[in-house]
């Protein structure tokens, strides 16, 4: 069984030969360490900054070096900036990108992060430049990963979740202010992201991605970052429309989420595939999900990404056995951490959440 095979059964909620291994990002300076070169460009590949495919093939093949080297079994896959978009960048370095938000350069991780946006009112969204989803590029870079790694892959292609994409291109403040001043103004932004998105994912089942991980976080450590009741009417039926288009097209869909995601598992595992995350330091008990939900959802996790930053080898090989134990009899789990191997993490511990998996994930699992 080879390793794409493997990812296949497992989204089948069927038991492969050994539990697949995944990471859905590593920060750069640790890509850095594990294959002992450079990065070859000044910044990641986490948003869509500028349409330059000589730099974007370098930071594909960098990060599909790496995963190779951790024989991962899933290669993961960003969109690109479509071909007609010229960033705009002040002198101060802020960069305005496709979605209105103000960025800033991290240095240390190389990734532009969100510094402020371009909507201060509900007419800055109506006049806003939506981006294009049929402009050409949007699907560089997963074309041109499953290029480069082949068949024996598994391959993620990673787009932004319509409620996250609200509230970061808003900010936290305002979103939450229009929400209960001006909710059809919200949801006007949420059908229009969504909308987006499922013109996205038709282009994207053309890229032969085996699965979609729709990223943002819906959660904090607390709940939901809304009333229940905003899920019901606003996020999953648009959840449903990008789900049912990923079906139509043969892909799986995967949501990812931070936080404590308890109070929505049942509306989730009515219409998604899987869950990626499963925050446990956030309360989030990736065994009792699996008792609850094991025969609906996909699990991807969830060794805790703050124990990856300070616990010993030996509880991290504790903690990755013990979800193991958990999740994978059954099928349905792939091992991750519960969010990304970040900079602050340190590598052995992540390499020891690896080892641990290839030896004690293979099936039966007998822990």
């Amino acid at each position: 069984m080879n390793k794409r095979e493997r990812v296949l059964r497992t989204l089948e909620i069927k038991e492969p030969d050994r539990v697949p291994i995944m990471e859905m990002d590593i920060e750069v300076p640790l890509m850095e360490a594990i294959i002992g070169k450079k990065y070859p460009v000044t910044t990641s590949l986490q948003t869509q900054v500028i349409a330059d495919r000589e730099l974007e093939k370098k930071r594909n093949d960098f990060r599909i070096e790496c995963y190779k080297k951790l024989d991962f079994d899933v290669i993961a896959a960003d969109l690109s900036a479509p071909e007609y978009w010229k960033p705009k960048i002040d002198s101060n370095g802020k960069l305005i990108d496709l979605w209105g938000r103000v960025l800033i350069l991290d240095k240390q991780t190389k990734a532009w992060i969100p510094y402020g946006t371009l909507f201060n009112n509900p007419e800055d969204f109506d006049n806003f430049d939506f981006p294009d989803p049929n402009a050409s590029g949007w699907t560089f870079s997963p074309e041109y990963s499953r290029e480069v790694a082949g068949e024996e892959y598994a391959l993620s292609t990673f787009i932004r979740d319509p409620f996250a994409q609200a509230w970061e291109m808003l900010t936290p403040i305002n979103f939450v202010k229009y929400l209960y001043q001006n909710p059809q103004f919200i949801e006007k932004v949420l059908d229009k992201i969504t909308n987006f998105n499922i013109e996205i994912i038709k282009r994207i089942a053309e890229t032969r991605t085996d699965f979609i991980i729709s990223g943002g976080d819906w959660c904090e450590k607390q709940g939901p970052m809304v009333p229940t009741k905003i899920f019901d009417k606003m996020v999953f039926p648009n959840l449903k429309k990008q789900v049912d288009t990923a079906h139509r097209y043969g892909l799986k869909f995967i949501k990812h989420t931070d936080g404590n995601i308890n109070p929505l598992l049942e509306g989730v595992s009515n219409i998604a595939d899987g869950l990626h995350s499963l925050d446990p330091s956030a309360g989030v008990d990736i065994g009792e999900v699996k008792e609850k939900y094991g025969d609906e959802l996909v699990l991807i996790g969830n060794v805790a990404v703050d124990n990856l930053a300070k616990n010993t080898q030996g509880e991290i090989a504790e903690e990755t056995k013990e979800v193991i134990k958990k999740t994978s009899p059954g099928g349905g789990h792939i091992l991750s951490s519960s969010n990304s191997w970040a900079s602050g993490s340190r590598l052995e511990n992540c390499m020891v959440m690896v080892e641990i998996g290839r030896k004690f994930g293979v099936y039966p699992i007998n822990i």
